[in-house]
């Protein structure tokens, strides 16, 4: 009998919590975009992703959540977005977000992002990572 043995991934601390949260939690003004895997946020925070949208509209944010079908990450995600700030960058960068054949509306932009891979010499890479505050982890 072959049985395969799953090894038990150690759980992280706290404070090992709170940073991988930080991609969410500090999305704002500066920081319009941010984005975890659904695995992440149930398997290692052990949050629910209805738990951390409903977080964030309540700080006036917008919550979108992508299954994997939706989603270039494996367990599909949730990206949480100041629509404010990112409609602002979209429209600043309006010529070559529109040029990438990326729309200006920040909802349809969000959903495109998270099912379009965008390699870091693509034009559109600079304002992605602008939108994710430097930090982005495509």
């Amino acid at each position: 009998m072959n049985h395969r043995i799953k090894a038990k991934r150690p759980q992280p601390s706290e404070d090992e919590r709170r940073s991988m949260l930080r991609d969410l939690t500090e999305v704002g003004p500066s920081k319009p975009v941010g984005y975890l895997p659904l695995y992440t946020i149930k398997e290692l925070i052990q949050l629910s992703p209805k738990a951390l949208a409903a977080d964030a509209t309540a700080r006036g944010l917008m919550a979108a959540q992508f299954s994997a079908k939706r989603c270039r990450i494996k367990s599909g995600a949730l990206y949480v977005y100041h629509r404010e700030a990112l409609a602002r960058l979209l429209q600043a960068q309006a010529d070559v977000v529109e040029a990438a054949g990326l729309s200006l509306d920040p909802d349809r932009f969000i959903a495109h992002i998270a099912m379009v891979w965008f390699e870091a010499d693509h034009p559109v890479y600079a304002v992605i990572k602008t939108a994710f505050a430097d930090r982005y982890r495509y």
